[in-house]
């Protein structure tokens, strides 16, 4: 929704007198004091308003109780990253201001929560300023002091001149502004944060909509002081954005959710377009849905100020997923995703604009493809490398003015078969192409605990479909693996092995078990997945546990999850593959574990995305409620599978299945 344009944001400063501001005349015939600064600076103001949310500002606006925004350049516009790819990032504060400060994710600054410790790492707006103009200055103010902690790097390194913490108080980081802007400097950040501390407090009312009207005044206050600055400095050019960093749930709260209030930003300039904004509110009210990715994003603030500026990274070597909203020509959403068998890299964009030529795609700063205007994908299969582990791949994606950029990570090692010996001991075999078969025929069967629920298939698989385990709100709503009684009792070895994706959002959830996971110490087993995410394997019986935890994966891309159980050897071995952090193994002694009740007290099943009573997800986990798993591939072996097996299975590329004839 484009409210307004530049001449009416001129025109509210007319009103106060501001007229030097917009090239005006005040008609005073006084000689001014001293010639004016007739000298050319561009600066940006970037003002956050957290807790003002899109309807409320679109309300606001028809009523005329918020006339300062108003007067702007308005457009609905997303942050949280991509649903359910790496992109994905809680719809928080500190994401949120990481994403608008850094033109990046959370894939790539790193920061998933609100708290105090957490360190940006990538470059901010300050450090690529300062690295592309070292006379620049540079300053911010923040409301809260976990995001002025967010950027305390930036100032211990110099490339932030000035960092106010608020702590709590608005009326602080207006008149820290004010006076930023005031003394030149060039880029002036501004964080308000009592709309967001009003709504959590007491809900959507008369003190939220207070809340937001004294931010809009300080809006204006801040428009106002640019106008009298210019009127002394008539050749400098003043880019100034409004945004708020996420949005809020339907009780006013920041939970951090992937809805569409939660996922839906303001966006606004002085400026007469922002590429991409949309002023037809009805196609994009309600449910979220893939087209607002189109949309202006969070990521595309930095390389706006950072193009008014002219501090841009050079189209080759660009290195941000946002883009400037100035220009006539976007490529938008771009993704990567590393091909399980770790040879090829697909890119996807979106294009936003008429085509002018070809797209350019360049890795690591150097060109390697054009495409046609008109392409929205390209399949990187030029893959070399000299060396095993995990390599890091930068892409770029120009055409003309127009870039946005990815990375891509390849898990390299020496090509692997799917080796013959995997036949060998292997009883079930789900490989969940449309249904849940066991094709190895060793009796196993997969069923809702609630008898009811259907299974349903994602279509992006490992290799073809995927399980796609939902887990529901009902107590019974989750599923299980049957498997012939005294299976596990009968086993001196085991191994489950199986590819997982999930959005790593969830804590406290078990994947895979078989005990009642209210306590680890309950007889049995369980996988388990922890914020972080990391992994979590336990095994218990007769009181005693034993554990290997905090095994890191990487969210919204499959990785390849083995727990082997050896009661002869007396060990637990939990192995994990991900395309980005690469393979790991960790083998520990089970010590006065009584394996004999590794099958737990709950009947010959395994719940998946549950535990083995059916229930844990609804009434006990960290994050209770819904949640969705997907498996692949999923196989048991009655025995241990040595560690070139467990390799071969995350690293040939292959599943299981084609060891059938």
């Amino acid at each position: 929704m484009q409210v307004s344009d530049w001449r009416r944001w001129c025109a509210a400063l007319l009103a106060t007198g501001a007229l030097a501001g917009c090239g005006g005349d005040d008609g005073d015939s006084a000689p001014p004091a001293a010639a004016p600064d007739q000298a050319r600076a561009d600066k940006v103001l970037f003002i956050g308003v957290d807790g003002l949310t899109y309807d409320a500002m679109r309300r606001g606006v028809a009523d005329n109780s918020l006339p300062n925004i108003g007067q702007l350049t308005v457009t609905r516009a997303w942050t949280g990253g991509v649903t359910g790819a790496a992109t994905q990032q809680p719809t928080l504060p500190a994401p949120g201001w990481a994403t608008l400060l850094t033109g990046q994710w959370a894939d790539r600054h790193g920061v998933r929560f609100t708290v105090q410790g957490e360190a940006l790492k990538t470059p901010t707006l300050f450090q690529r300023v300062k690295s592309a103009q070292p006379e620049a200055r540079t300053a911010a103010a923040f409301n809260s002091s976990v995001l002025a902690g967010l950027v305390g790097g930036d100032r211990d390194a110099g490339y932030l001149q000035a960092l106010t913490d608020c702590a709590g108080g608005d009326d602080c980081v207006a008149a820290q502004a004010r006076d930023r802007i005031t003394e030149g400097y060039d880029v002036v950040v501004a964080q308000f944060g009592a709309p967001e501390r009003v709504a959590s407090e007491q809900g959507f009312g008369g003190a939220y909509d207070e809340s937001i009207r004294r931010a809009d005044a300080a809006v204006g206050a801040l428009a106002r002081q640019i106008a009298d600055r210019k009127a002394d400095h008539p050749g400098e050019d003043w880019l100034v954005v409004v945004a708020s960093s996420h949005g809020l749930g339907q009780t006013g709260a920041s939970d951090g959710r992937p809805f569409s209030s939660n996922k839906t930003i303001l966006l606004a300039a002085n400026q007469p377009a922002l590429l991409g904004g949309s002023a037809d509110d009805a196609s994009f009210d309600g449910l979220w849905d893939n087209n607002w990715y189109a949309l202006p994003s969070a990521a595309d603030v930095t390389p706006t100020l950072l193009a008014h500026l002219g501090a841009l990274p050079a189209a080759a070597g660009y290195d941000m997923a946002g883009a400037s909203l100035d220009g006539s020509l976007a490529l938008r959403n771009a993704s990567a995703r590393t091909s399980t068998d770790n040879k090829s890299v697909t890119l996807r964009w979106v294009r936003v604009g008429e085509p002018a030529g070809d797209i350019v795609i360049s890795r690591d700063g150097a060109e390697i493809a054009r495409v046609p205007g008109t392409a929205a994908e390209y399949v990187d299969e030029n893959l070399s490398f000299d060396t095993e582990g995990v390599h890091a791949l930068n892409y770029s994606m120009s055409m003309g003015s127009a870039v946005s950029a990815v990375r891509a990570t390849v898990a390299y090692t020496k090509p692997l078969p799917l080796l013959a010996s995997l036949r060998t001991g292997l009883t079930m075999l789900f490989p969940f192409e449309g249904n849940v078969t066991d094709v190895a025929a060793g009796g196993g069967a997969i069923a809702p605990y609630d008898g009811v629920q259907a299974p349903a298939y994602a279509d992006a698989g490992v290799f073809g479909k995927m399980f796609k385990n939902d887990r529901g709100a009902d107590p019974m709503g989750a599923f299980k693996l049957d498997y012939p009684a005294g299976m596990l009792d009968a086993a001196q070895a085991f191994t489950i092995g199986f590819w997982y994706q999930s959005d790593g959002t969830a804590s406290d959830r078990s994947i895979v078990g078989n005990k009642d996971y209210n306590s680890g110490g309950n007889p049995g087993i369980t996988i388990a997945q922890w914020a972080g995410p990391v992994l979590y394997f336990n095994l218990a019986g007769g009181g005693t546990r034993v554990d290997i935890n905090n095994v890191k994966f990487t969210p919204n891309k499959p990785v390849y999850i083995a727990m082997t159980v050896d009661k002869t050897a007396k060990t637990l071995t939990a192995s994990v593959y991900d395309s980005e952090l690469g393979y790991s193994s960790s083998t520990i002694g089970t010590g006065a574990v009584d394996l004999g009740k590794v099958a737990g007290n709950f009947g010959p099943h395994l719940g998946l995305n549950e535990d083995g009573l059916g229930t844990y997800g609804i009434c006990c986990a960290g994050t209770k409620g819904p949640y969705t798993m997907y498996f692949d591939d999923l196989a048991f072996w009655s025995r241990a599978l040595t560690d070139d097996e467990v390799k071969s299975l995350a690293l040939s590329g292959k599943s299981v299945s084609e060891l059938f004839p």
